[in-house]
């Protein structure tokens, strides 16, 4: 009896610190150094229309600039004002990548995604190949 207590016991404690997993893409954050996420994703990687690569070899960086697609473009454009003044953070397997401060609405809807660590800006490019096909 003592063994199935401890098993239910276990079970609820590893249940209740599971992680609630993050579709990438782009979120409202909390300040630097946190970046914590505060709420839903403004818009997911499904929202990106157009997303290219911009290889700078010196220093080894790489860079993702984008675009929403057309019926996304309000909620961006509403986003990003709201957002003056704050942070959005892009998050890509719950990590947030960078988190930019807005300075002003953005309505064309384009985005850059950068870090220092080329070898993950590749990886996320190729994710976001791999997700339109």
């Amino acid at each position: 009896m003592k063994r199935i207590r401890i098993s239910i016991i276990a079970c609820l404690i590893l249940g209740a610190c599971s992680s609630v997993h993050r579709v990438n893409g782009w979120y409202p954050v909390t300040d630097e150094p946190d970046n914590r996420i505060e709420g839903k994703a403004i818009v997911t990687t499904e929202d990106f229309d157009i997303a290219t690569l911009d290889t700078v070899f010196y220093p080894d960086m790489a860079v993702i600039e984008g675009r929403l697609k057309a019926d996304k473009l309000q909620k961006w454009a509403d986003a990003t004002e709201s957002r003056i003044g704050k942070r959005i953070g892009f998050v890509f397997k719950d990590s947030v990548i960078m988190s930019p401060t807005i300075n002003c609405r953005i309505e064309s809807g384009s985005f850059t995604i950068n870090s220092e660590d080329r070898n993950l800006i590749l990886e996320i490019y190729n994710s976001l190949n791999n997700s339109s096909e």
